[in-house]
């Protein structure tokens, strides 16, 4: 049988609104303290500019790694791919999956979006997060109609072997 894919995308970047709201507030504080000292000190535009471009480049950051970010959700098993210079992909099978979980921050609810959390029974990665996906509430209903499925499959499985070994 094979794999129907349920969601095939990317994070929205409505998930980087928190990096941007404090990389703003850092922005502020920066020129705030360059206008109290200017009476005491020169203006140093040149550290202001490079106190500024860091800030930019931080935030610039969560951005970039949002958008290098793809999430593809099958039948059997959900994979990240992840990376700008180096690509990681991560798989998780739907037979790991114990419970999910949508969640919508205010942020997120401005653009109509959620984060999904599935709790697994993987001993490295117990908690995993689908960050800032459209139509979260939607994708949790049908991620946890595949999950089932997946398990109702199993289970018949799993009892055709104890069978098994109980008849040896």
């Amino acid at each position: 049988m094979a794999n129907q894919v349920i969601f095939s995308g990317a994070p929205s970047q409505a998930c980087n609104l928190p990096a941007l709201l404090k990389g703003g507030v850092v922005m502020a504080m920066i020129g705030g303290i360059h206008v109290c000292t200017s009476n005491s000190f020169p203006l140093q535009w040149k550290l202001l500019l490079a106190q500024a471009g860091a800030v930019l480049i931080g935030v610039s950051l969560q951005f970039i790694k949002t958008a290098f970010t793809r999430i593809v959700i099958d039948t059997a098993r959900i994979t990240w791919t992840q990376g700008i210079l180096h690509r990681r992909v991560s798989t998780l099978e739907l037979s790991r999956i114990q419970c999910i979980t949508s969640i919508h921050p205010w942020w997120q609810r401005l653009f109509r979006t959620g984060s999904i959390i599935l709790t697994t029974n993987e001993v490295a990665h117990p908690v995993r997060r689908l960050p800032a996906i459209r139509n979260a509430d939607q994708l949790c209903k049908t991620l946890d109609e595949a999950v089932a499925m997946h398990h109702e499959r199993l289970i018949p499985t799993r009892e055709r072997t104890r069978l098994l070994l109980s008849a040896q």
